[in-house]
């Protein structure tokens, strides 16, 4: 089902709000073409050298792609300064890079393991909540920011494989 069709079947209030842990991922621009697959998502990505786009391997070794100012925003470098650009120089090489813990930062919501949830990034992604037979501990989960109205930000959701969220967002809220 869509997005849309999944939401209009929850209440506001399956929404929590959730910490990002600290943890390190790698992280790369490209200098020409570059394709995966992410199996967890069962998502298919094409980068190209267009100073913008970075490739995340995440800490299962799952590959995606996001905008560098959102990998600006959200990670450090190894000594925890403000990365830039600059730090993805030279190209085709992965770096380490670490999240920058927040609380109450982000809003989730479990998909539960009988349902796939199909939706469109705001980069245009078309990202997939337990889909395919790859692991999905007890059910992927939908993210989203905490808006500036302290609600979620539905403009930007995206899918986080149950079989990492618990290593990258804090449960602790979930009763």
């Amino acid at each position: 089902m869509t997005l849309e069709e999944f939401l209009s079947t929850k209440d506001e209030d399956d929404w929590f709000l959730t910490e990002k842990k600290a943890y390190s991922i790698q992280a790369m621009m490209v200098s020409g073409e570059f394709s995966f697959h992410n199996d967890l998502d069962a998502a298919d990505y094409t980068v190209t050298d267009d100073g913008n786009t970075v490739v995340l391997k995440g800490t299962l070794g799952e590959m995606y792609a996001t905008g560098l100012p959102k990998v600006i925003a959200t990670y450090t470098g190894r000594d925890g300064k403000t990365l830039s650009a600059d730090d993805f120089n030279p190209k085709d090489v992965f770096i380490d890079i670490f999240s920058i813990p927040s609380s109450d930062s982000n809003y989730a919501m479990h998909v539960p393991l009988s349902v796939c949830v199909s939706l469109k990034t705001a980069s245009g992604d078309l990202l997939y909540a337990n889909y395919s037979d790859t692991p999905h501990g007890e059910g992927d989960y939908l993210v989203c920011r905490r808006g500036a109205d302290g609600e979620p930000d539905l403009t930007d959701v995206w899918v986080v494989n149950g079989a990492v969220f618990p290593c990258t967002y804090d449960l602790t809220h979930i009763e």
